[in-house]
């Protein structure tokens, strides 16, 4: 990135990491890796991430929704999609030109997958998503051999069959339950020699803490990315974050003793204090409660006062220049800021935070980050 057209706040993308991640998630799990890039790649950019697991070993991506799996075939992307969700009249239309595989969860969806398929000519891919407790899309385990059978018929081509975990970042009853009835689910379609070629119920966290999940095919998100599982657990540090969010200081001053700080006044200094101000605010992103971090000089500094829709205001430890760098998520120095700690602060997940960085900020691909 040109230093010269440094914007106030930027956010820096590490696509070799992504590389990476891909590969070690397949050393360590010894199965195939689908990369799921839906909700753009929890903001990181589907289209650049998807090339970077490609390139790191995925055979698959996985998307929600057809217009996603759209844009990475618009990229020129030709390997394997899953779209996880639903999909329209018209989206089946274009995920048959396309060549992009739906999820058959329904008896409705699978009239309308044949029809669809029918009036092309062509024949259409599906998995084949079982609801082993979730409580979302899928057929009940029992009903797989029916739909398998009338899929076929239909002209189908069930290419897979998964289902998903509802409480896999921890220990929980459910999940020995789930694991149950999809293994009697892949049972009984291998007993009536329907089971397709890709069988797939992991996601990151069963991908690595239950090993019994893996099948033929594990869908991770988060460890692709870097992203801790669950945010009090941090990954192999092998595992790099792919996303990185800086800024630069705006103001370094001191303000004397009684001097309010930020709207509202909810901050007040009691003596001389030496206050920085970045441009970063709750439209960027971060969250309006108290407790913000910021780490400027190797150190984290406390932000001071309601934070601002633009900008925010920070106890500094010692003197700065004006265009100092300022890391919101990412390492300086011996510190680091992730996901996970906005994600405690906030209450929330991490991906709800990293899909919330809003396109404001623009992002650069960083060849030199490792």
């Amino acid at each position: 990135m040109d230093s010269a057209r440094t914007p106030p706040t930027w956010i820096e993308l590490d696509l070799k990491a992504a590389a990476r991640n891909c590969a070690e998630i397949i050393r360590d799990t010894g199965t195939a890796l689908m990369a799921v890039v839906k909700g753009d790649a929890y903001g990181h950019g589907a289209v650049q991430v998807g090339q970077a697991a490609l390139a790191g070993g995925a055979s698959w991506l996985g998307v929600a929704r057809f217009g996603e799996a759209r844009v990475l075939r618009e990229a020129g992307i030709r390997a394997p999609i899953l779209v996880l969700g639903m999909a329209t009249a018209e989206e089946v239309d274009e995920a048959i030109a396309a060549d992009v595989t739906l999820t058959l969860h329904s008896l409705p969806a699978l009239e309308l997958f044949a029809a669809r398929a029918r009036a092309a000519g062509k024949v259409l891919a599906v998995h084949l998503k079982v609801d082993t407790g979730l409580g979302r899309l899928g057929v009940f385990a029992e009903e797989a051999v029916p739909f398998a059978r009338e899929a076929a018929l239909a002209g189908l081509h069930l290419d897979g069959m998964f289902s998903h975990l509802a409480a896999a970042e921890q220990t929980h009853p459910l999940n020995d339950l789930q694991l149950r009835r999809f293994r009697l689910a892949v049972q009984a379609m291998e007993q009536a020699a329907l089971r397709p070629r890709w069988v797939h119920l992991a996601n990151s966290a069963a991908a690595f803490h239950l090993p019994e999940a893996r099948h033929d095919l594990v869908r991770c998100a988060n460890v692709v990315l870097g992203i801790r599982i669950r945010i009090d657990q941090p990954l192999d540090p092998k595992y790099r974050p792919v996303l990185a969010w800086k800024a630069r200081l705006a103001s370094c001053r001191v303000l004397p003793p009684g001097w309010g700080v930020g709207y509202g006044q909810t901050y007040v200094t009691t003596r001389e204090e030496l206050v920085g101000v970045v441009p970063v605010g709750y439209g960027d992103g971060l969250r309006r409660v108290p407790g913000n971090q910021v780490l400027i000089g190797g150190a984290r500094c406390p932000v001071l006062g309601r934070l601002c829709l633009d900008q925010l205001m920070v106890r500094l430890p010692r003197p700065f220049p004006e265009g100092e760098e300022v890391v919101i998520i990412g390492a300086q120095g011996g510190e680091a800021l992730g996901f996970h700690d906005l994600a405690a602060l906030y209450g929330t997940t991490q991906v709800d935070i990293a899909t919330h960085l809003h396109p404001r900020v623009p992002r650069f691909l960083n060849p030199n980050m490792e």
